[in-house]
């Protein structure tokens, strides 16, 4: 676990362990100040290139960008690393418009940047948790979940873009999923 500030107000929650293409281990997670649900919400990191070392070495935690990730990073056919952020905001952890980000890197991990976002209809949006599957045309399909079950798009930009959510053809109760495609090319979803 993390624990930002050695028992003050700080709180750390819903980690990510990856490993990333070149073998080193990414342990993300979101934290924020403890009774406030607002901007400060962000999502931080560290790693390690010794992840089997029985005492391994981890960088200095690093803030990533506001809001929670939730799932899985995605490596891009052209080298990108993807994140699935979402953006939490107000006291009540509504989800604001855009909420479902595409935060990616092109230099491994260095740096990271708003590729684009996705709108949810306000009487759709639930927690997000939204995931990306790369398409074998590079089209970048999202899948997030909604009120209604799992709500699809697809971005032919790369992410830049994202054109109206609509409703998958996905049978999936309004819970969380995890989508991936494997080596196979297959896509395995876990309902």
């Amino acid at each position: 676990s993390v624990d930002p500030d050695s028992g003050g107000p700080v709180r750390s929650f819903d980690p990510e362990l990856w490993v990333s293409p070149d073998g080193r281990l990414f342990f993300f997670w979101a934290q924020m100040e403890k009774g406030r649900r607002d901007a400060e919400l962000g999502v931080w990191c560290i790693e390690t290139s010794e992840p089997d070392a029985a005492q391994p070495k981890w960088s200095k935690p690093r803030r990533i960008g506001d809001g929670v990730m939730m799932c899985k990073p995605l490596v891009l056919s052209s080298g990108e690393w993807g994140l699935p952020i979402s953006q939490w905001v107000g006291n009540g952890w509504s989800i604001g418009d855009n909420s479902p980000q595409l935060v990616v890197s092109t230099d491994a991990g260095k740096t990271w940047s708003l590729r684009g976002s996705c709108n949810v209809p306000k009487d759709a949006r639930d927690a997000d948790e939204h995931m990306f599957v790369e398409r074998t045309d590079g089209s970048l399909r999202l899948l997030v979940r909604t009120r209604y079950g799992i709500g699809e798009i697809v971005s032919t930009d790369r992410g830049k873009t994202w054109p109206e959510l609509q409703p998958s053809a996905i049978q999936h109760p309004t819970s969380r999923f995890f989508i991936r495609r494997l080596v196979s090319g297959n896509l395995l979803l876990v309902k």
